[in-house]
């Protein structure tokens, strides 16, 4: 083969890639905002991977290195009304007081005070949920970030599920899928059906076997796919920042694993994608349309209609406002 038929080949694999790539609408179904949130800019960069809505959790805890301090859900609720239809504000749920797992069944006056406040915030109608609860978390940093390991089957996860129950709205938990954490969780979603479960990172990083399982059971369980892409050197989607043995990613250089592929194909309303850039200075700006890419590169790899479930229809049915 000549040299110029070789450079042809390549370019005409290239063409084709490019072009398989889901182009239709997506939301990010998994995003974060703090005090170094930058609207403007993330609005540009939504704009320019063609992200029509964004859902947005606060952190109120800052980064060790102190480069985005604390925010908090009037950060969420700002940009929500500066940017109209553009972003879906949820209770933000990363918070000091929760650290400790002792605070999740021994209650102190703070988190009877939480637990009365997001009442009064569902109340108002401006939010579509409650999250991102960390319940179990690999550490990547010192800090707030570091090891956590908080009772899923708890005082305050029940308060807080009866929330969502009575006002029917969404609850997104980052849970690593621990088998006992599995069978403790299950617990919690059989004694609340009206509320609306979103497991993060694909269910907890959780092997196709299990979510199949979990999914099968329980029609108030749903997942997201944040930071699920195999992109970049940071990320859930290569393993980071552990893996253990009911650990299981999503896709492989851009190519979704079959077990995962028969996952999204035989649960199409049940699952949504998220960029999950936690922090608005650096690297995740790049991430951001690194992982856009990567998601409609992974989408162009499903049935039309389950890819645009999964890009945006699934989100847009489970994050609602309450039913007050």
């Amino acid at each position: 083969m000549s040299k110029n038929m070789f450079g042809f080949l390549i370019l005409f694999t290239f063409i084709l890639k490019v072009q398989s790539f889901y182009e239709g609408q997506m939301i990010d179904a998994h995003g974060h905002i703090a005090g170094a949130f930058d609207d403007e800019l993330i609005i540009q960069l939504m704009d320019e991977n063609s992200i029509s809505k964004q859902v947005v959790m606060a952190r109120y805890y800052g980064n060790p290195n102190g480069d985005d301090p604390p925010g908090n859900d009037l950060d969420a609720i700002r940009v929500s009304e500066k940017y109209p239809d553009r972003f879906l504000p949820l209770i933000g749920m990363q918070r000091k007081i929760l650290t400790g797992a002792e605070k999740w069944d021994e209650f102190d006056y703070k988190i009877i005070e939480l637990i009365d406040e997001v009442e009064e915030k569902i109340k108002t109608n401006k939010y579509y949920g409650i999250g991102e609860f960390i319940v179990r978390h690999w550490a990547y940093n010192k800090g707030r970030h570091a090891e956590q390991d908080n009772p899923i089957y708890s005082k305050f996860m029940k308060e807080m599920s009866s929330l969502a129950s009575k006002y029917e709205i969404a609850m997104v938990i980052h849970m690593e899928g621990y088998p006992n954490l599995v069978v403790d969780f299950s617990n919690l979603i059989s004694e609340y059906p009206r509320a609306r479960f979103v497991w993060a990172h694909n269910c907890g990083r959780s092997k196709a076997n299990i979510i199949s399982e979990m999914l099968s059971k329980y029609d108030n369980l749903y997942c997201d796919l944040g930071n699920m892409a195999n992109v970049g050197n940071a990320g859930y989607g290569i393993g980071w920042p552990k893996m253990e043995k009911f650990t299981s990613l999503i896709e492989e250089d851009g190519v979704l694993n079959n077990d995962m592929k028969n996952l999204f194909e035989r649960f199409p309303d049940r699952f949504t994608i998220g960029m999950d850039v936690a922090h608005s200075k650096g690297l995740n700006l790049k991430n951001y349309s690194r992982r856009s890419n990567r998601f409609r590169e992974l989408l162009s790899q499903l049935k039309s209609e389950t890819a645009e479930k999964l890009a945006f229809q699934n989100a847009l049915k489970i994050f609602t406002l309450p039913k007050i």
